[in-house]
């Protein structure tokens, strides 16, 4: 047996871990501190490839990363709105002020907007939700940005691996 049929056995019979590995994954990418150590989104692009060729439907994880990386901003924003003046003189936004900046900006100029289009944004992901609990965003727009992106964010790195399956598999 060769080692992709080997990799394919290994997930099929664990495929029912997919929903909390994506779940926690999402958390961790969207939460600040624990995003710089957790690679998310590219480990979503393969995820979702082999997820779909053990036969594993797109919809479950699709919703189990969404709620993990809406969670973890709703846990971010809330520590923003905890620790308010604090967050630009804490770690890692300590040593690298231009994401503090960046953060900022993207919260003053876009509102929740900016919350959505953050997701996106790398490194800056995690402390928009942050700087926009800091800067007193109301909680309800808040949600609806984060949920919104949240399920934008995962949909986008989850669907090429399902479609490329779907395509050649």
């Amino acid at each position: 047996m060769g080692l992709y049929e080997q990799l394919m056995e290994f997930v099929r019979a664990h495929i029912a871990w997919a929903e909390p590995v994506v779940f926690a994954l999402g958390f961790a990418e969207s939460t600040v501190f624990l995003s710089l150590l957790v690679p998310s989104s590219a480990l979503f692009l393969g995820i979702g490839g082999l997820h779909s060729a053990a036969g594993g439907e797109f919809w479950s994880v699709w919703l189990a990363a969404s709620a993990g990386a809406a969670i973890g901003d709703v846990l971010t924003f809330a520590l923003g709105r905890a620790f308010k003046g604090d967050i630009g003189g804490m770690w890692p936004l300590r040593t690298r002020p231009q994401w503090f900046v960046l953060a900022r900006y993207y919260v003053k100029r876009y509102g929740a907007f900016g919350v959505v289009v953050s997701k996106f944004g790398g490194m800056i992901r995690p402390f928009v939700p942050l700087v926009a609990g800091a800067m007193s965003m109301r909680w309800g727009r808040f949600l609806i940005a984060s949920s919104l992106s949240s399920l934008a964010w995962a949909g986008v790195f989850l669907a090429p691996g399902y479609a490329l399956t779907a395509t050649f598999g």
